[in-house]
């Protein structure tokens, strides 16, 4: 059976630039890789190829049965598929109502967990979503948070569970049944080749300098901004004015007021503290060199 890698994140913490990078990486051509065009990683919850791998219409399933066909749909991909998938994950690890794992061991190669700054995170997120700042910040801290899982309507995309960030974060990096590779989005943005590096190990590919530093380059946020800004982006959204908005770490220092940061500190404090976001009196680690 060819092993899945999964790509892990809470959204806008990086899991697009993981995946455009490592697209520049496996295709290693002359030019950067079509943004619109990631085919060397999709995602886990698209509900086109779970309606195609098990061969039954989601839009007749509850989200309870679709979570409970899920483990066997990623075997069977896994097992029909002839290289490595790369597939990209914003639920949250968990199980399902019979108490499955929902991303199995047996079709899993490794899973790189993409964190950042819950920070940097509620900045993004609001622009993403078109939505205030404090409504972000109550999104990373509500535990029933989810993607496409209004009942209004019929998303593109399955039901997706994430929970509050720092619910998500523990769910992912405290669990046994799978092999996790942490990837800080900070670390990328500090020394994307050797965090890359590390990362081509983790999920079992040769690291070969050259084309490293290619594909480095070939998915650097001023090379993926210009595809964007020339020829858009689906991924996204509608309403957003650029989904590659400034690619930068520790700019929370400028765009959220004082009591955004202390809200967003006191709710996720463990998980910040633990991954070195705050320090051990809880105040924000700062980095003056990232913004």
């Amino acid at each position: 059976m060819s092993k899945i890698v999964w790509l892990a994140s809470y959204p806008k913490s990086g899991n697009t630039w993981v995946r455009i990078f490592l697209n520049n990486y496996l295709q290693n051509g002359r030019t950067p890789a079509d943004i619109n065009n990631l085919e060397d990683s999709m995602h886990a919850g698209t509900r086109e190829l779970f309606d195609r791998l098990t061969g039954v219409e989601s839009s007749d399933l509850t989200a309870v049965e679709i979570d409970r066909a899920r483990p066997w749909m990623y075997c069977r991909w896994a097992e029909d598929s002839p290289e490595t998938l790369f597939v990209k994950v914003h639920d949250a690890y968990r199980c399902t109502d019979t108490g499955q794992p929902i991303f199995p061991q047996e079709a899993t190669r490794t899973a790189v967990y993409i964190i950042r700054n819950p920070l940097d995170i509620a900045a993004s997120m609001a622009n993403h979503l078109s939505i205030g700042l404090d409504k972000a910040i109550a999104y990373l801290a509500d535990e029933q948070y989810g993607l496409a899982s209004s009942g209004h309507k019929l998303h593109r995309q399955l039901p997706q569970f994430m929970g509050s960030w720092h619910t998500h974060v523990h769910s992912w990096t405290s669990q046994t049944e799978l092999p996790v590779h942490l990837v800080r989005y900070e670390d990328l943005r500090h020394a994307p080749l050797t965090t890359f590096a590390t990362l081509l190990r983790a999920v079992g590919l040769p690291v070969e300098p050259e084309r490293l530093a290619q594909a480095v380059a070939f998915s650097s946020f001023d090379q993926v901004k210009q595809q964007e800004t020339a020829v858009g982006f689906k991924e996204r959204l509608p309403d957003t004015p650029a989904f590659f908005r400034h690619g930068q770490a520790g700019r929370w220092q400028l765009e959220l007021s004082p009591a955004q940061i202390d809200t967003i500190c006191h709710q996720h404090r463990a998980a910040m503290q633990q991954f070195g976001y705050l320090d051990e009196n809880g105040r924000p680690v700062i980095n003056r060199a990232t913004i």
